[in-house]
């Protein structure tokens, strides 16, 4: 018997498909005021298990989620909703577990994220609007996106999920990854010391990456000097990617002309925060992957974990202990 600790709103989710594990799993459940309960019933467990869900992750009791799962005598196998690892809670969650997997599951609504970003800006979104309410009959013309490049820093997931959809549209996309190669979602790949030259020619560019010490800031003062006048620039993967004093000073010259932004480096943005009113960006908060579609393909992702840990089989989407290091 093992002990799965998990959100409250996450087991009344997937409360049905645990049942078949009754006899090997003892859910402890935690709710937003902090609560610990036993649905099932207390039981001895020999080891613990715990899936990290959104609604873990975005919970008022999320402190008390994550020390919970730290002060477990053995934390045989962690499964978090997120694919990316560098979070320092992750990082410790990721040293104390044996076995840990992460999920990709989110990707495909964020491509649709980043598709919604795109219409806006070659659309005029809010230049339309702007003469709807000025009851002004304008017939502004717009940029069709099969007729754009998009540059996609990050191939993983997103980046081609992203890049499919762009592509079925009829636009052409450069994938930038380190491991270069070929792939059915790009016209080309690149590694990243092409990126440089790739830049000049992209009307968009997204970055789909992880924070690492090489990705902090990649997106600099160079890095903005180098993009196409009058283009757009996506950024689903952290804020810390951006060196948000050269984007607002990019913007000033068009180059780009305008930011869509799930993520930025202060989340939340206070109140007073430069995002929340500036003409040329678009912000939205950290919600690219926030649908129903989503939890149920994550859930699904951890129910067939559960399965295969229980039987001793290698996990989806497993994460290497080195991660960790």
């Amino acid at each position: 018997m093992r002990q799965l600790l998990m959100h409250a709103t996450t087991f009344s989710r997937i409360s049905s498909a645990l049942e078949p594990y009754r006899d090997q799993i003892s859910p402890l459940v935690l709710d937003d005021e902090g609560h610990l309960k036993h649905p099932w019933g207390e039981s001895e467990a020999e080891g613990a298990i715990a899936y990290g869900t959104t609604d873990a992750y975005f919970s008022p009791a999320v402190q008390t989620f994550f020390q919970t799962m730290m002060t477990l005598p053995h934390l045989d196998w962690f499964q978090s909703s997120a694919a990316g690892t560098e979070h320092p809670m992750l990082q410790m969650v990721g040293k104390k577990a044996e076995l840990y997997s992460g999920s990709h599951e989110q990707s495909e609504a964020i491509a649709e994220w980043v598709l919604w970003a795109g219409f806006e800006f070659f659309q005029r979104g809010p230049e339309r609007r702007a003469a709807q309410s000025r009851k002004d009959w304008a017939r502004l013309p717009f940029k069709e996106i099969s007729s754009t490049h998009w540059l996609i820093l990050g191939f993983g997931g997103i980046g081609q999920a992203t890049g499919k959809r762009l592509r079925a549209l009829g636009a052409t996309v450069t994938g930038v990854r380190r491991s270069g190669g070929e792939s059915d979602a790009a016209d080309l790949i690149i590694t990243p010391d092409q990126m440089q030259t790739a830049l000049p020619q992209a009307d968009a560019v997204l970055l789909c990456l992880p924070h690492t010490p090489e990705t902090e800031s990649i997106a600099d003062a160079t890095f903005f000097e180098s993009m196409k006048p009058e283009s757009l620039f996506v950024n689903v993967g952290r804020g810390s990617l951006v060196d948000e004093d050269a984007l607002f000073a990019a913007l000033e010259r068009r180059q780009p002309a305008h930011a869509a932004l799930d993520v930025v480096r202060e989340e939340p943005q206070p109140e007073n925060g430069p995002f929340w009113t500036h003409p040329q960006i678009t912000m939205t908060a950290h919600i690219a992957a926030l649908t129903e579609q989503s939890k149920i393909r994550t859930d699904a992702v951890f129910i067939e974990n559960l399965k295969r840990f229980l039987n001793s089989a290698p996990l989806k989407n497993g994460v290497p202990k080195s991660e960790f290091a």
